[in-house]
């Protein structure tokens, strides 16, 4: 490490990218993952189908994690701030550019971008932020990986306040900007660590590539990381629906997604202590399993009550999983291109994005009702704890 590292690692600048992370995950998350609170609004405004939304919300999930992705890898060698300039420009013009139009393929086509613009700048945010950190790196994480959580607590009733008062179209033209101007106020200090810059990491190309999906380790917690996230994938689209069919009221049930992010607050700067005690890998296990028996509780709730039990599992389980799952693939197969290794594990993500909203839907309307669904994102969710925690196992065991 350089004299130039040591004096960056841990200093003011290190703090204002955390913080910044922080605000940019709160803006981006809360956008795209509270896509339950707002998709009706969508639906009617538009004309469209249950199905075409929910089509609408895994795509561009699927663009958040696979184009976000991509990007991730591509970039591993490239300065960061032009990148997430661009980012900040698509990010506004595609909300821009929903103002214009109500056809079915250009929605499509638009949230896509949208989620390309949100993926890359957060595949930016959690590969750079454990760089510019020696001593506090769990601290600072926890400080970022709030963004999530606030994102999931404070958009709802901003959605709320603001559908109350204007059409969708403005409403995602607010927060759409709002969210563009942060990202492009980030692009002028957002870069990596001088020591990083120097380091001649290997390049990444498809051999790369290549070398990590034929290492048995890597498949195994590849898979397992993306079926863990099932049940949080059934949250984001389907969550109001799954409440209000229970008997919960629309308008509490709104609040349900919030109170997850709420929780997950509280935890995710608890759970990095717990994991400092425990083991970091056993510590993520057990918040996927509050996760998982949550969703297996999901198809009983029909009382305000039984709900709150479950959204307090919820958010434990997304406060303990969100900001410790980077930092254990970075101890487990190297910090080196780090932009492109969490790119990867966000493309594998993708495909649980994507297929989980829209099998649930399937299930839900061959099976009538959602309780055969939940159980199998039940089942899901225990499956990939379990392959993410053999997977990242040390080399040694």
């Amino acid at each position: 490490m350089t004299d130039d590292t040591d004096a960056a690692l841990d200093s003011r600048t290190s703090w204002l990218i955390s913080v910044l992370g922080l605000v940019l995950l709160t803006l981006i998350w809360g956008m795209i993952f509270t896509f339950t609170v707002y998709s009706q609004a969508i639906e009617t405004a538009f004309g469209l189908s249950s199905l075409r939304v929910s089509t609408i919300f895994s795509i561009t999930t699927a663009a958040f994690m696979i184009a976000g992705g991509l990007i991730g890898i591509l970039i591993a060698r490239a300065p960061l701030r032009p990148v997430v300039a661009v980012s900040g420009v698509v990010f506004a013009l595609a909300v821009g550019l929903m103002q214009l139009t109500t056809a079915y393929p250009a929605l499509v086509l638009l949230f896509g971008l949208l989620g390309t613009a949100g993926g890359t700048v957060f595949v930016i945010v959690i590969s750079l932020v454990p760089q510019w950190f020696d001593e506090y790196e769990g601290r600072a994480m926890g400080v970022t990986f709030i963004g999530n959580g606030l994102g999931v607590l404070i958009l709802p009733p901003v959605w709320v306040f603001l559908l109350e008062r204007m059409s969708i179209s403005a409403a995602l033209l607010a927060v759409g900007w709002t969210t563009a101007a942060v990202i492009l106020l980030s692009s002028t200090v957002y870069r990596r660590p001088p020591g990083v810059r120097a380091t001649a990491a290997a390049s990444v190309d498809v051999g790369w590539v290549r070398d990590r999906l034929t290492n048995r380790a890597f498949v195994v917690s590849l898979a397992g990381f993306s079926l863990l996230w099932s049940w949080y994938f059934v949250l984001s689209v389907d969550l109001v629906a799954i409440l209000t069919t229970g008997g919960i009221g629309r308008t509490v049930a709104a609040t349900a997604f919030g109170i997850v992010g709420g929780v997950s607050v509280v935890t995710r700067l608890a759970g990095g202590a717990v994991a400092d005690r425990i083991g970091i890998r056993v510590t993520l296990t057990g918040g996927v399993v509050l996760a998982a028996i949550g969703m297996g509780g999901l198809p009983l709730v029909s009382t305000q009550l039984s709900m709150y039990v479950v959204l307090v599992l919820f958010g434990i389980g997304l406060g303990v999983v969100a900001p410790l799952f980077s930092p254990i693939l970075l101890n487990r197969f190297g910090a080196a291109n780090a932009t492109a290794l969490i790119g990867i594990f966000n493309i594998g993500e993708a495909v649980t994005a994507i297929s989980v909203p829209i099998l649930l839907n399937v299930l839900t309307e061959v099976s009538g009702g959602y309780t055969l669904p939940l159980v199998l994102v039940f089942v899901l969710t225990l499956l990939g704890g379990w392959l993410f925690y053999r997977g990242t196992a040390p080399q040694a065991a």
